[in-house]
């Protein structure tokens, strides 16, 4: 291998050298973007539950009011009826 043929490797070796720094640089860009979203998407995993607890509350609220005016009218009815026994 003669001088000339050693100088053009070894600027191709350099030439890739900075495109290997260059593609190791974007990896870790894309590490960083990938850490960012995995925090993002905890936060709004959270939120989400938060949300679902709410929302099954709301849910449920009718049900609840519907079982306490039952439970005040069964109770206003037994209480009637034994007012009306004692009477």
């Amino acid at each position: 291998m003669n001088e000339i043929e050693f100088i053009q490797r070894v600027a191709k070796l350099e030439q890739d050298e900075k495109s290997v720094h260059r593609r190791l640089d974007n990896l870790e860009k894309l590490t960083e973007s990938v850490h960012v979203i995995a925090t993002e998407l905890k936060a709004m995993r959270e939120d989400v539950n938060s949300l679902t607890v709410r929302v099954y509350d709301i849910e449920h609220r009718p049900q609840k009011r519907i079982e306490t005016i039952i439970s005040s009218l069964i109770t206003a009815l037994i209480g009637a009826f034994f007012g009306y026994l004692l009477k």
